[in-house]
């Protein structure tokens, strides 16, 4: 029975480990985060130098928006996340636009299964 007790508690101390980890992985800086979503379209889209360097620069600066406004409130940020998209959208060619929301539509039904079907607001 003490063995049992103990693979318990030590089954939950590992959970909330491994919990507080990824909390703490959440935190990235706004370098990294437009790298690796420049990253990604680029593997996702072929995209060229040019266009890289834009999307570089709109995701970068999106980051840092975020970063600074981050008690905004909802209305603001979704102004913000229609900007984004309709400077995003002026930059790609329409077969890129395409393959793009079907790349973010496939995303977001795998992030609904990942988070036990919760979906964020305004997705």
């Amino acid at each position: 029975m003490k063995k049992l007790i103990m693979i318990c508690a030590l089954v939950v101390a590992t959970v909330v480990h491994v919990q507080a980890q990824r909390q703490g992985d959440r935190e990235v800086n706004p370098e990294k985060m437009a790298e690796r979503m420049t990253q990604r379209m680029d593997e996702k889209l072929d995209l060229t130098e040019a266009q890289e360097k834009q999307i570089s620069a709109l995701f970068l600066e999106q980051a840092n928006s975020r970063k600074e406004s981050k008690e905004a409130d909802r209305e603001a940020m979704k102004a913000a996340r229609e900007a984004h998209q309709q400077k995003l959208e002026a930059i790609l060619t329409p077969e890129q636009k395409e393959k793009w929301e079907a790349e973010k539509k496939e995303g977001r039904s795998k992030g609904r299964k990942g988070r036990g079907g919760k979906q964020r607001d305004g997705e």
